[in-house]
């Protein structure tokens, strides 16, 4: 196995299935919009609760009697509703007692305070709206009140007797007074920890990642190289197509015989040379719960390229084969070094909603197609993690050199980066028929923003992964997806001149069965 999990998955309570149970109890819920942080937030005082015969509140708190409309408003935890100040990756403390088990990420605010100034350049060039100035001094608050609070715990220490002290009655009286008031001063510095960190946290988490120097700033990518392969001579085939069916999604298309067969080659031949390189082929799903989403810099309740599937419970959603699949797979595990870096990938449909336009586009505007997504993972070194990076591009390289096609490698330019993203490089591939390049292959760096998010580490080498909790440390991830189908046969249609026929290159031929029929490309 590849890491060792110290916590098994269960299901993560979202707002939705939050919401459901208090729908269950048929207890209404009108919440206000807020743009100001919840504690100091006028709307948060102003929330309207309507009880129609229910005398018991089962939300996010605890189980108990309901008293007054006010004690609802002290236990209603508001973030669990208000998206914009929560997290699938983050279990508020009043969702503790009842949450399947606690998530808190390890962001680190240090190297944070330290790079500012680079956060707040990511933040700009992304076009992002978060307030790098505020999470800091919100984490540098809350640092005092945890000093506070050692300082009062010490106190508490010395003014307890040991046994067999002698102490006077007027002593034992004033001790007990000191006590209470700093249990009392306690429980405060508590409470004001408890809700720092219940605000922070959320809006932390929608810091993005670091940029790497070569990242282009604003919105124009720069061409690094460009290149022509070479895949043998060219075989014509002639390709069986529906693009319309009364029962099926409408924008899908069924392809027959040997279009079907080149998908399938397609597919076989990337992951042929995946396996010489020593990469680790993975069986993925392909429907996953929002916390995978989010680690990725998505936000699963709002526009994304994924389709939502509801359920009685909770919402899944639909990817397929994507990184979402290596995150969710290594979440909560220890790796150990002597098994890094790792280098997996998976062959898979995939499903992209923002294609879905209701009507066929062509093959790479297909909302549903076939990917085969890789995945790397390496110790906590920017220096590793670089290099895995170039290794996968020169890879690119590789593998589309051996297909006749016009390509070209691109730095994508800093407002195109998801959060999660330190850099990507994207490989783009000419069609002359639509005169226009489209993206067949991308390789793109995440450092540890998704490791600190879902707590996936590594130890030393020759390290006991029951001992030496301390040293863990985070992994580096790197992903890249390495072939799409849908933009590859759309390219092969348009090197033939008839649009029921398409010119595949000697390369992908000897992928294809024996018994496909074709004959010499006229060119």
């Amino acid at each position: 196995m590849f890491a060792t999990r110290f916590a098994t998955k269960r299901v993560i309570w979202s707002s939705q299935s939050i919401r459901q149970k208090w729908n269950n109890r048929s207890t209404k819920l009108r919440l206000f919009p807020s743009t100001s942080p919840i504690e100091n937030s006028a709307e948060f005082n102003n929330i309207e609760i309507q009880l129609n015969n229910c005398h018991t509140c089962t939300c996010v708190s605890h189980h108990k009697s309901l008293k007054s409309e006010n004690f609802l408003k002290r236990r209603v935890n508001f973030a669990a509703f208000h998206r914009r100040y929560s997290s699938y990756l983050f279990t508020p403390s009043a969702e503790g007692e009842h949450a399947a088990f606690i998530m808190k990420p390890e962001i680190d605010f240090e190297t944070l305070r330290i790079k500012m100034k680079e956060m707040e350049d990511s933040v700009k060039f992304r076009s992002m709206d978060v307030n790098v100035e505020v999470v800091i001094s919100m984490w540098d608050e809350i640092q005092q009140m945890e000093e506070q609070k050692k300082q009062l715990e010490n106190e508490r220490k010395k003014i307890k007797f040991r046994k067999g002290d002698k102490v006077s009655d007027e002593d034992m009286k004033k001790a007990k007074a000191q006590g209470r008031a700093l249990r009392e001063e306690l429980r405060t510095v508590n409470s004001r920890i408890s809700d720092l960190t219940d605000q922070l946290y959320p809006m932390a988490l929608r810091l993005p990642n670091f940029l790497h120097g070569d990242v282009p700033l604003g919105t124009d990518p720069v061409e690094l190289e460009s290149f022509t392969g070479h895949g043998g001579e060219l075989k014509t085939v002639t390709v069986g197509k529906q693009e319309s069916h009364e029962l099926a999604h409408p924008g899908f298309v069924y392809l027959e015989d040997e279009g079907a067969l080149l998908e399938q080659a397609l597919l076989r031949w990337a992951a042929h040379q995946l396996n010489k390189k020593g990469f680790t082929r993975f069986s993925s799903p392909d429907k996953f719960k929002p916390i995978a989403l989010e680690a990725l810099g998505l936000d699963p309740d709002g526009t994304n390229q994924t389709y939502a599937v509801k359920t009685n419970e909770d919402s899944t959603y639909l990817t397929g084969a994507s990184p979402i699949a290596f995150a969710a797979y290594f979440m909560m595990t220890v790796v150990d070094a002597t098994n890094l870096p790792q280098r997996c990938y998976t062959v898979g449909k995939h499903y992209n909603s923002t294609n879905d336009t209701g009507r066929f586009d062509g093959f790479h505007n297909s909302f549903q197609t076939n990917k085969v997504e890789v995945c790397g993972l390496s110790e906590e070194s920017i220096a590793t993690s670089d290099m895995i990076f170039r290794q996968y591009v020169s890879l690119l390289k590789d593998l589309y050199s051996e297909l006749p096609l016009k390509c070209r490698l691109l730095e994508i330019p800093s407002s195109q980066l998801l959060p999660s993203m330190y850099r990507k490089c994207t490989l783009e591939i000419w069609l002359p028929k639509t005169a226009e390049y489209v993206e067949a292959a991308s390789v793109y760096s995440c450092t540890d923003y998704i490791s600190r998010r879902l707590k996936i580490r590594h130890i030393g080498e020759g390290e006991d992964l029951t001992k030496h909790k301390s040293n863990r440390r985070f992994v580096h991830t790197v992903h890249g997806q390495f072939i799409d189908t849908g933009v590859l046969i759309e390219a092969f249609q348009q090197l033939a001149e008839d649009t029921n026929e398409m010119c595949i290159p000697g390369t992908i031929v000897s992928y294809m069965p024996k018994h496909s029929k074709m004959s010499l490309c006229n060119r």
